[in-house]
């Protein structure tokens, strides 16, 4: 049936079940979930508002000065993404993955020290931005599709809840650290995480798998070039669809709060949705990964999306009780969960290995736009409308565009991981 994932040519009777593959892999698996987690990834939704509530109370620097930072992160991945993924192919995730966790800890050791003058603030977290991308998934995910191909889908779905982890756990530790010692502790309390917890684990567990025979070595080698990825249609059709899903979650997760209470929430009922919504997140990415090594993308596309799409038409709705606003935050949590996993595993399908984290890292700047601006944009137009009705409408466009595009990506190559290389 068309439904049905089948796997790859390369893949034989006496390759590893999936079972075999994560009692071999699971330790490589286990540090690049804590590497993610403790990365650069969860910083902006998990710990930004936090940070900027406390200096915005002690130093009195206005709140959108402070949360202007957040721009930074696309920024220097539209800048330097591709070429921290070109170097992570040549000279091996785990290399990059070290150094950049280094960095990124020493990052927060210059947030901890600044003066009160916002232009040393924000040279610290340029800095912050640029030396800690070798943190983000780009790079991790790479180590995946090496360690992974039966239970692809669910390594990365594994790997990826790392920052749900984080986002259910960071707040309290935050709030706690900031209470008692203050902001300037709490960068440094934060900083300590990647260095004394996921420092060792990738120095001890995250290795390269062993590839013995010729032709895992040529399947290594595999993959299509950047120039020819880039000329191929299927690379953009999967851009538009993750820019699709990124924009449609991330307009309406930060602005979900007021579009409930327009609706018939109380605010402390949004905080509900919203708590149920970042659990969703993480149950998404796990969702998504099963799927993904059962069925073709598109399919699973459609599954994980199409409840979302139903969701929007309730939160249209002039009332809104909790339990249905519960439903809409987790439904719409999925597919905010699912994003990274479609995106690294077709990657990795569609166009190899031999440059997976430069083609993955400017997949992740153009997913980057999205979710970056759509909040302003969403924002934007309930100004403009005066209420959030166009903000659902656009979001149920753009997640119909995306279903769509997957679509139009036709079946896996039906020799070895990827296309062969031009």
């Amino acid at each position: 049936m068309a439904f049905a994932h089948t796997p790859d040519a390369s893949i034989t009777d006496a390759a590893p079940s999936t079972v075999e593959e994560l009692k071999r892999g699971w330790r490589p698996l286990v540090a690049c979930s804590i590497g993610i987690g403790l990365g650069l990834s969860p910083i902006p939704a998990y710990t930004a508002g936090i940070f900027a509530s406390a200096l915005e109370q002690d130093i009195g620097w206005p709140r959108s000065q402070i949360l202007v930072t957040l721009t930074f992160i696309p920024i220097a991945l539209i800048s330097l993404g591709a070429i921290v993924g070109r170097l992570a192919d040549r000279i091996g995730a785990r290399k990059v993955a070290i150094c950049s966790t280094i960095g990124l800890s020493l990052s927060f050791v210059l947030l901890a020290t600044i003066s009160r003058t916002i232009g040393h603030f924000y040279a610290a977290w340029a800095c912050l931005a640029v030396v800690s991308l070798g943190t983000l998934p780009t790079t991790y995910a790479r180590m995946i599709t090496g360690w992974f191909d039966r239970a692809r889908g669910l390594a990365l779905g594994i790997a990826l809840a790392g920052t749900g982890v984080t986002g259910a756990l960071a707040p309290f530790y935050l709030s706690w650290v900031i209470g008692a010692y203050g902001w300037r502790v709490g960068y440094l309390a934060y900083g300590a995480l990647p260095l004394v917890i996921a420092l060792p684990v990738l120095i001890a567990w995250l290795k390269e798998p062993e590839r013995a025979s010729e032709a895992a070595r040529a399947s290594e080698a595999a993959g299509t070039s950047v120039r020819a990825a880039l000329h191929d249609y299927r690379f953009w059709a999967l851009a538009l669809a993750a820019l699709g899903l990124a924009a449609g979650t991330s307009g309406l997760m930060p602005n979900l709060v007021p579009l409930l209470s327009e609706h018939g929430i109380s605010k402390q009922s949004a905080t509900t949705v919203m708590a149920a919504m970042a659990i969703s997140v993480t149950g998404g990415r796990l969702l998504s990964g099963v799927l993904l090594d059962r069925l073709r993308a598109p399919f699973v596309a459609l599954i994980v999306v199409t409840p979302a799409i139903l969701a929007l038409a309730a939160l249209a709705q002039p009332d809104i009780d909790l339990t249905t606003g519960i439903a809409c935050g987790v439904t719409i949590g999925l597919v905010a969960g699912a994003e990274f996993d479609l995106v690294a595993y077709l990657i990795g399908r569609y166009f190899g290995r031999r440059h997976f984290s430069e083609l993955y890292s400017i997949q992740y700047a153009i997913f980057g736009l999205g979710a970056g601006f759509a909040p302003a944009v969403y924002g934007g137009l309930r100004d403009r409308m005066g209420s959030y009705d166009m903000t659902i409408v656009t979001s149920a466009v753009l997640f119909v565009c995306s279903i769509a595009a997957f679509f139009t990506l036709g079946r896996y190559p039906a020799h070895g991981d990827a296309i062969p290389a031009e």
